[in-house]
């Protein structure tokens, strides 16, 4: 039963949070939902920051869960297609739940970041990360734009992977990685924001052109970026 009233007690903060907004989502507005009082509702979350935290990793997972789910819908073997169709299905959830997912950017400081937080936001990266390993093992030597090894880039882009708990084939697939992932994440997070719209792009070409542009410069066949469109 308590296991139960959990799952209700997420389910109702992120109905609260889809509809009125962060702002609204406090244990007093989840405890008139729920029928409960906040005491009973502190019974379960002893903080808001710990209601917050609960929430956001059911956020990540559904995400997580999301990719996960269209990349296996695509043959192992075609990597760059696999890559292609986890970097849509991250910008699709994005953009249609974007309350959700500007909810689950929030970072607390490293010595405050709940762990369970830590590591579902972190499975989001490694995600993307196994399937850029495999990527880069197909297509790494056929780059035909080199990635420059920066000195100031590689100790970020070494630390990432190891916070991610993933293996790369060499540090320039890292910080090729590191690139990447931070352009097609920093797209999504502006699309999320509507910005895009403002100058009519309905449809993400913005994000479809940064991502063709990464596809030719990990020298990815043309043809992947027509999985699943």
């Amino acid at each position: 039963m308590r296991d139960a009233t959990l799952r209700e007690l997420i389910l109702v903060s992120r109905e609260i949070l889809t509809t009125q907004g962060v702002e609204a989502l406090t244990i007093r507005a989840v405890a008139r939902e729920m029928g409960m009082t906040p005491p009973g509702v502190y019974r379960y979350f002893d903080s808001h920051r710990t209601l917050l935290d609960a929430v956001i990793v059911a956020i990540l997972d559904e995400l997580t869960e999301f990719i996960a789910a269209r990349v296996g819908e695509v043959d192992e073997a075609e990597t760059a297609g696999r890559l292609v169709v986890a970097s849509r299905a991250l910008r699709r959830w994005g953009v249609e739940h974007p309350r959700e997912f500007h909810l689950s950017l929030v970072v607390s400081p490293p010595e405050e970041e709940n762990q369970a937080v830590g590591r579902a936001r972190g499975q989001v990266g490694k995600l993307f990360g196994e399937i850029f390993a495999e990527v880069w093992r197909d297509y790494g030597g056929a780059s035909p734009t080199p990635w420059p090894r920066g000195p100031r880039i590689e100790p970020l882009a070494e630390r990432l992977v190891r916070m991610l708990e993933i293996t790369m084939p060499s540090t320039t697939a890292a910080v090729a990685f590191t690139r990447c992932w931070t352009r097609l994440y920093g797209m999504v997070c502006l699309e999320s924001l509507g910005l895009p719209r403002v100058i009519g792009d309905e449809a993400g070409e913005l994000f479809e052109a940064e991502l063709a542009d990464l596809a030719r410069t990990l020298g990815l066949p043309e043809a992947a970026l027509d999985t699943r469109r």
